[in-house]
């Protein structure tokens, strides 16, 4: 074991709607410890310290130069976070941050490589896996049970309003966001059919703005051949008509499985097994379909699993889970599907 202390400190950059989700989850873990919060605005930071009684900054410096934080959580705009995590790496402290990991490929790399050389652990939280339906889902996958995998789709036909988008906020803009209706909501599914499909090695695919006025795509539309053969579809938008349900396909040569939202199976089709058809599991409610869903019941707990993994890889010093690379291949794949919209060809992936 590298390193074991009955508690760890904990920092939160960015005070956000997001930053709820992961302080609860902290508050939740026996040896974590909420030390302080920063955000460039003043007011935000102080809010968060005052509802949470903690120490707060509005400088990543002064919190990072803390030697009683040990981890930092970063919950700011999606393109600062290989740029704020280098930072952290380079003070010595443990990096988790909030998906996606950052909106470049060079970006991560830099990011992964300046926590390897400074030898500290570096994870992302894609809750969906810790959500009971879908390691329900992912276990019967690892054990063969659909037999050899055919074919799977994600379809996440949710809904923004203009307004989302409007008031300067960072969302729907290339510089912070990354991406739209598939870097920013959609990658929530495309993690979770990358995790039971496996690795990607080609993509073709179409993103437009069809209905807000954004520098990003509000629907995004692949087509995915996978490395063991397989194919399959992703497409995300925040257009659809007052938004519907997520859902996940697996197709394999023994079954077949399809689920919607973050609770409920519609069909659970496998040789010798008992058969579902409609709403069969509904053991976790909430989740990522709203803006502001994410940030209580089933998603905290599923926080409080992913950052206690991190804690866990420190003590035995192994990788987190979603680790690095890991949360760096949802993001690559998203990329591709832009790159294929923009030069009209199929990209194929290392």
């Amino acid at each position: 074991m590298s390193e074991e202390k009955s508690c760890y400190g904990f920092g939160v950059i960015g005070c956000g709607a997001v930053s709820d989700t992961h302080i609860q989850a902290i508050k939740q873990i026996e040896k974590a410890a909420l030390v302080a919060v920063c955000d460039v605005r003043e007011e935000a930071a102080r809010a968060k310290a005052d509802q949470y009684g903690c120490a707060y900054y509005t400088d990543v410096a002064e919190l990072l130069a803390r030697d009683d934080i040990d981890i930092v959580n970063i919950v700011v705009p999606s393109g600062l976070h290989a740029k704020i995590g280098i930072q952290a790496a380079e003070a010595g402290k443990h990096v988790i941050t909030t998906k996606p990991i950052d909106i470049t490929l060079e970006n991560i790399d830099r990011l992964i490589e300046a926590c390897r050389s400074n030898g500290v652990k570096l994870a992302t939280t894609h809750q969906l896996r810790s959500y009971p339906l879908y390691k329900r889902i992912k276990a019967a996958v690892s054990e063969g049970r659909l037999g050899d995998l055919l074919y799977g789709s994600c379809f996440i036909p949710w809904f923004r309003s203009r307004d989302y988008y409007g008031g300067g906020r960072w969302q729907g803009t290339k510089a912070m966001d990354g991406g739209g209706a598939l870097m920013n909501q959609g990658i929530h599914f495309v993690d979770l059919l990358l995790w039971m499909m496996g690795p990607v090695k080609a993509v073709a695919g179409f993103a437009d703005h069809l209905y807000h006025d954004i520098e990003v795509e509000d629907i995004g539309t692949g087509v995915l051949k996978f490395a063991n053969g397989a194919h399959g579809i992703i497409q995300g938008t925040t257009c659809t008509y007052v938004g519907l349900p997520a859902r996940l396909e697996l197709h394999g040569t023994k079954g077949n499985i399809y689920a919607t939202g973050d609770d409920t199976i519609q069909l659970w089709q496998i040789e010798g097994e008992e058969e579902i058809y409609g709403p069969g599991f509904t053991e976790a409610k909430g989740g990522a379909s709203t803006p502001d869903a994410g940030n209580v019941g089933p998603a905290v707990t599923a926080h409080v699993e992913q950052i206690s993994d991190v804690i866990a890889a420190i003590e035995e010093d192994r990788e987190p889970t979603i680790n690095g690379p890991e949360a760096r291949r949802a993001v690559q794949v998203i990329l591709a599907l832009y790159e294929s919209s923009e030069t009209g060809q199929v990209i194929h992936l290392d």
